[in-house]
């Protein structure tokens, strides 16, 4: 990500479709730029410590368009677990750019760091976000009901999971 990209992020950032199961409300231009140098400050490629993080932009080749962006966290530096999540613009879903994205970042993860288990939390209401999971390898493993209360109301949750291991196989 770079501030060169703050426009095309507002296009699905500040869309409140896109955003409905997103930890963010729809945002403005100002706060696009607040998170865009928040990711640029402070996003790391190591995955070493709890908390570091992978931001990475999906931009069109022919372009250079940012269409959404694939996000990595570290949750436990003991237990090497990661965390995966995805954001597409509204007007590139389903044309397979997450899958190939989301795809290229859980292989960096596995290959260049020491993460042995990468998870996804999914709203179960996102059964397209589900379905993505799954194309990447990962398995549900567990269902929350009413695991989480997010933007004011009670949401059940999906875990999806996938080792090291399995990614490779």
């Amino acid at each position: 990500m770079q501030m060169e990209d703050v426009n095309d992020l507002l296009e699905y950032q500040s869309n409140p479709e896109i955003v409905r199961y997103i930890p963010w409300p729809p945002r403005t231009l100002e706060q696009v730029k607040t998170a865009a140098e928040d990711v640029v400050n402070t996003c790391t490629f190591q995955l070493k410590e709890d908390k570091d993080y992978i931001v990475l932009v999906w931009a069109l080749k022919s372009t250079g368009k940012v269409i959404g962006q694939s996000n990595m966290g570290l949750v436990s530096k003991e237990n090497k677990c990661a965390n995966i999540g995805w954001v597409t613009h509204q007007d590139f879903q389903r044309q397979g750019y997450a899958l190939e994205a989301s795809k290229a970042l859980l292989n960096y993860a596995f290959t260049n760091t020491d993460v042995h288990r990468v998870i996804a939390d999914i709203d179960s209401r996102v059964p397209h976000s589900a379905s993505l999971a799954e194309k990447l390898g990962m398995r549900r493993e567990a269902t929350f009901l009413d695991g989480e209360f997010f933007k004011g109301e009670w949401c059940d949750m999906w875990l999806y999971a996938i080792l090291k291991r399995e990614f490779q196989a």
